[in-house]
């Protein structure tokens, strides 16, 4: 066990945290634990894993991490199941079920998950491999998507699957399914405060930053940080800014990138850029050289950060701003609200308008910002940092291994 590294986390969350993880710890030591989702790089899940693997295994548990190996094919139709999930438009076909199952059979040949003492999913894209093991040890899906109002052709299909694990985990009561014969569990998200996407700059160094980069930081800067995904709803963004650039003078800085599970993703940018053109003041970002750095500068230096989602699983994106002490303006859905605090330490939105309205307030009150900001900041400290997150995910691996 590192305990320099660990060390380093006493200085964020205090020396009782780290040895209450360490404690409730020993139990599992040497036990092997494995996380399976789609993909090593882009998007929440893997940013997550990135860093609850290897504190996992700097406490003793034997983590490993696995992605699953699928064609475009396939990854055009689990993204069908990602929208599907969250209430889009889908429509079930015999030869969809077969790539989807087929794809996850092959994968089951090559991944050895039956030498594990515990499995733990990550959503739709892996749900089936639990058919192709004689399950001897837990199989725990974690689904890190909004389900509260799923399209009943795909959540009946999907449940099919999901029937066969042992406990379930999701990220707000909102998602929680009682016509699932499956125990489930909240487990919320988190940041890690010690990476360089969350590490704490000075103004002037993220000014360098974002210089490099090419972002102009003359005007206030008001940014959307995420994957180019419908459900983030960055063409209302650049209409809401539209409004409020009628107002207060800024600079719309939309960036993003490609998860290399979601094919839609190309498109998605294509068309912002399109409609980007339509208006001055905009910059559009994708798969920036050093991204997680230049998203902190990014969230350091803007004025005010969006989320303005559609549907959102959780959005990890505004824990990170209000890390940094920049108000968040994000749409009422989702875990979104778990984060923002009305009032506090941002504002919830319905709509474009009510969008552009609050970017004028905050853009127009130095004060408010400020106050927003450290109240966000000690928010995210006691709620949603990664050292809360392992320790929750080790008090359910206890449980499920009767431990």
């Amino acid at each position: 066990m590192n305990q320099n590294t660990l060390e380093k986390y006493k200085e964020v969350v205090g020396e009782e945290i780290i040895e209450e993880i360490v404690r409730e710890a020993k139990p599992l030591k040497g036990k092997y634990v494995t996380h399976v989702n789609a993909t090593y790089y882009g998007g929440g899940v893997a940013e997550i894993l990135d860093s609850l693997v290897v504190l996992m295994n700097l406490v003793g548990i034997n983590a490993g991490w696995r992605a699953l190996k699928g064609t475009d094919h396939f990854f055009n139709i689990t993204k069908l199941f990602h929208n599907g999930s969250q209430g889009g438009e889908a429509h079930l076909t015999p030869e969809i079920k077969k790539i989807y199952e087929g794809i996850n059979e092959r994968n089951s040949i090559f991944m050895h998950l039956e030498k594990s003492d515990a499995i733990i999913a990550h959503d739709p894209q892996v749900l089936p491999l639990i058919n192709y093991y004689k399950k001897i040890q837990p199989w725990i899906w974690r689904c890190h998507i909004d389900i509260s109002h799923p399209n009943p052709e795909i959540w009946n299909y999907l449940k099919e699957f999901i029937a066969k694990y042992d406990k379930m985990i999701v990220s707000d009561e909102k998602y929680i399914k009682n016509n699932i014969p499956v125990s489930q569990n909240i487990i919320m998200p988190s940041i890690d405060p010690l990476t360089a996407k969350n590490k704490k700059l000075s103004s002037e160094e993220a000014k360098g930053i974002l210089k490099k980069t090419g972002i102009d930081t003359d005007k206030p800067i008001v940014s959307q940080i995420s994957r180019f995904d419908y459900w983030k709803d960055p063409i209302g963004v650049i209409e809401a800014f539209e409004i409020a650039k009628k107002k207060v003078d800024a600079h719309l800085v939309l960036l993003g990138n490609y998860a290399t599970d979601d094919p839609e993703g190309v498109t998605v940018y294509e068309e912002v850029v399109k409609r980007a053109q339509q208006s001055k003041d905009i910059t559009i970002l994708v798969n920036v050289e050093n991204n997680d750095l230049v998203v902190n500068a990014l969230q350091t230096i803007s004025q005010v950060v969006l989320q303005k989602s559609l549907r959102e699983g959780f959005a990890l994106t505004v824990s990170e701003a209000l890390w940094k002490e920049t108000p968040v303006i994000g749409g009422n859905t989702g875990g979104i609200p778990n984060q923002i605090i009305h009032g506090k330490n941002g504002y919830l939105v319905e709509n474009i308008q009510e969008t552009a309205d609050r970017i004028v307030e905050l853009l127009k009150d130095d004060e408010k910002r400020k106050k927003m900001g450290a109240y966000g900041k000690e928010f995210v400290r006691k709620n949603f940092l990664i050292t809360r997150h392992l320790l929750d995910y080790i008090k359910l691996l206890k449980e499920q291994m009767k431990l």
